[in-house]
C-alpha cells in the first residue's frame, strides 16, 4: 500500500472512531467509547509500524 493511501485510510478511520467515541460518551455508553479509543490507538500504532524503516533481512542472513 502506498504511503499516501495508508495515510488517508488511517485519518478516515481515526475520524470515524473519534466521532463514534464522542457520540457514545454523550449517550453514556462507556464500553463503546473505550473500544473506540482502543481502535484509535491501534490505528496509530499500525500506521507508525508501517512507516518505520527496518533493516533488510539480507544482512542478517549472511554468513561471516
Amino acid at each position: 500500500m502506498r504511503t499516501s493511501k495508508r495515510y488517508i485510510v488511517a485519518i478516515a478511520a481515526g475520524i470515524v472512531l473519534s466521532l463514534l467515541a464522542a457520540l457514545s460518551i454523550l449517550k453514556s455508553m462507556e464500553g463503546v467509547a473505550s473500544a473506540c479509543i482502543a481502535g484509535i490507538l491501534t490505528i496509530l500504532t499500525t500506521y507508525i509500524w508501517g512507516e518505520t524503516q527496518r533493516p533488510s533481512n539480507k544482512n542478517q542472513n549472511q554468513m561471516p
